[in-house]
C-alpha cells in the first residue's frame, strides 16, 4: 500500500513549494527519517521537522510531506509492486494534492531514487509536464544509478 503523507506546512494554499522525502528498499515513510529508525512522527530527532523549522526560521514556507511505499529487500520478506505502478501511483497522488504547482524538491534514499526518476520518465511519457518543469532539485542518497536494481522489478 502506498501513501503520500503530509507532515508540516502542506495545509497552506500559498506555500512556496513542496519537499517530498522517498524512502528506500526496507524503508518505511516515517522510520528511515529518524536518527534511530523511529517510528514517532513527534519525535525531535526526526529530519523531516528539522528542516521544516530550519526553513521556518528563513521565512521559507515550504509543504514537507513523505512517501511511504511496500519496499521489501527480499521477497520472503514481502511484495512490492513493479516500480512503474509504484511511480504512477506517486504522479496520481501528487496531482491530487496539487504538487507540481509549485517548486518541488525530493529527497530520496536508495530505491526511492529510482522511483523518482521513474516518476519524471511517466510524466514525460503520459504529458504531464508541470512536475517536470517544477522539479528544482533531487537529493539522492545512496541511490544506484546504474545496475544494482536491475533484477528487482
Amino acid at each position: 500500500m502506498s501513501e503520500l503523507f503530509s507532515v508540516l506546512g502542506c495545509e497552506n494554499p500559498h506555500r512556496n513549494g513542496d519537499v517530498i522525502f522517498i524512502h528506500g528498499l526496507a524503508g518505511d515513510a516515517w522510520g528511515t527519517w529518524h536518527s534511530q529508525d523511529q517510528s514517532d512522527r513527534r519525535d525531535r530527532d526526526f529530519w523531516l521537522t528539522w528542516l521544516q523549522e530550519d526553513l521556518t526560521q528563513k521565512g521559507i514556507d515550504v509543504g514537507v510531506w513523505t512517501f511511504g511505499y511496500e519496499a521489501a529487500r527480499f521477497q520472503f520478506n514481502g511484495s512490492a509492486m513493479p516500480r512503474f505502478d509504484q511511480a504512477s501511483n506517486l504522479l496520481e497522488f501528487l496531482q491530487v494534492r496539487e504538487i507540481g504547482e509549485r517548486p518541488v524538491i525530493f529527497v530520496t534514499h536508495s530505491m526511492g531514487g529510482l522511483l523518482v526518476k521513474e516518476v519524471l520518465r511517466t510524466a514525460q511519457n503520459f504529458r504531464r509536464q508541470a512536475i517536470i518543469d517544477q522539479t528544482k532539485g533531487i537529493v539522492f542518497l545512496s541511490t544506484p544509478h546504474r545496475f544494482s536494481f536491475s533484477k528487482i522489478n
